[in-house]
């Protein structure tokens, strides 16, 4: 078998660091704004600029790392002073968080966070702030090319989606144009292919057409929208169905309350049906493409690590044609399967039976092509005992993927 391509579905990245940096820059400027006036003590200088604004970049920024030093000394001040007023309290009476100073600047989830951050005594000087904004920035960084790379390794191809985009068309240009399939023959797939018209600007068409197997599918994933076309297909239902709501509402005003109940209920219990079918239907695909990226994700890590080989005996490749009659060198591989794998993560020596070749003993051993060198890549050792051969390999990186002809000869 042929080394394939690994099928990896994921698109979605984690919102943890994203919203770590949107809370270390919301914190930034609010510390600032607490630090104006206060003080250590009643020396400490006020936080603002009071001197002309120097004249030249040396002066400018020695003034600024004096000023960003003594805004740190505030922070400390301001907390020392918490310190010691909640020290004082007695059980049961109340004390002060660090939070409470932006009770009009944060939100409650914010500041539930600031306060964390000095529970657990955390620093939130501008430097501590400035490197978790670093961190978290990379972090996304480093998952976005997670994704992209997972993205370039799958085999279907997908486009992003623009305004006035329709899945059938983004299908129909794929099987013509990138598949190579004639209009008639797209068509044909296409009927046969669950399609949407809902699509969002940003979302991801995947397609993927087998040739051998006459298989052709589509599907859309969110990728850059805030849709999925499913979403975007409920609320049209739902819109729809409110439509019909206030239709049958001024149409049947009149009628009696039981009545008006009954519709009520039927309605309801027809759209529970409908969301619960496509739950199932979700969950079904979720546990296909689970298992599908599990068996591809340890097929290519077998094949990437294995070496394809195909043995047979010099008189029998000479008459299938592979072999030269004269120099006995590779001439035409269009016959040979190379259809047995040695995992080379687990076994680097291949053994040969003399009799699986019609011999009673091998005398030799050739290893094709011949770019691979005997006592440098590989080494063949006889038993004359029982004309048994044992190919060893070793350096089994060069071998990882490849496939190799062994010419075995008495």
């Amino acid at each position: 078998m042929k080394p394939t391509r690994l099928f990896d579905l994921s698109e979605r990245l984690p919102a943890i660091s994203a919203a770590g940096i949107l809370m270390s820059v919301l914190l930034l400027p609010a510390v600032i704004i607490l630090l104006g006036p206060v003080g250590c003590s009643q020396e400490t200088e006020k936080l603002g600029f009071s001197k002309p604004t120097p004249a030249t970049p040396e002066e400018l920024l020695a003034e600024l790392k004096d000023h960003q030093q003594r805004i740190d000394q505030a922070t400390d001040a301001v907390l020392k002073r918490i310190n010691e007023f909640n020290a004082s309290r007695k059980p049961g009476e109340r004390t002060i968080q660090f939070g409470e100073i932006f009770s009009q600047d944060f939100t409650d989830a914010q500041r539930d966070i600031l306060n964390q951050m000095i529970t657990q005594e955390k620093d939130v000087s501008y430097k501590s702030l400035l490197e978790k904004i670093v961190t978290d920035r990379d972090t996304i960084q480093n998952l976005q090319e997670r994704v992209m790379h997972l993205e370039q390794s799958l085999p279907d191809k997908f486009v992003v989606a623009k305004k006035g985009d329709k899945q059938h068309d983004l299908a129909m240009n794929y099987l013509i144009n990138e598949a190579q399939v004639e209009p008639a023959k797209a068509k044909e797939l296409l009927a046969q292919a669950d399609q949407t018209d809902e699509l969002v600007p940003g979302n991801k068409v995947w397609f993927a057409y087998d040739s051998k197997q006459d298989a052709f599918r589509t599907y859309v994933t969110r990728g850059e929208a805030n849709q999925t076309p499913l979403a975007v297909r409920r609320a049209l239902q739902r819109k729809i169905i409110s439509e019909r709501d206030e239709a049958r509402t001024e149409r049947d005003s009149a009628q009696s309350e039981r009545d008006t109940a009954r519709a009520e209920v039927s309605q309801l219990q027809q759209v529970k049906a409908g969301l619960e079918s496509d739950i199932a239907a979700l969950q079904q695909n979720k546990t296909a493409l689970e298992a599908s990226v599990a068996r591809l994700s340890g097929d290519l890590s077998f094949r990437q690590n294995s070496l394809f080989y195909h043995a047979a005996n010099v008189h029998d490749l000479r008459q299938q044609g592979v072999l030269t009659s004269v120099l006995k060198l590779v001439q035409d591989v269009k016959p040979v399967n190379f259809d047995t794998a040695l995992d080379l993560r687990e076994n680097t020596t291949i053994t040969l039976d003399p009799q699986s070749f019609g011999l009673e003993r091998i005398g030799r051993v050739r290893v094709l092509p011949s770019i691979f060198q005997e006592g440098r890549d590989f080494r063949v050792e006889m038993s004359e005992g029982t004309g048994v051969a044992r190919v060893t390999i070793l350096d089994p990186e060069l071998f990882k993927g490849k496939e190799v002809l062994l010419a075995v000869g008495g």
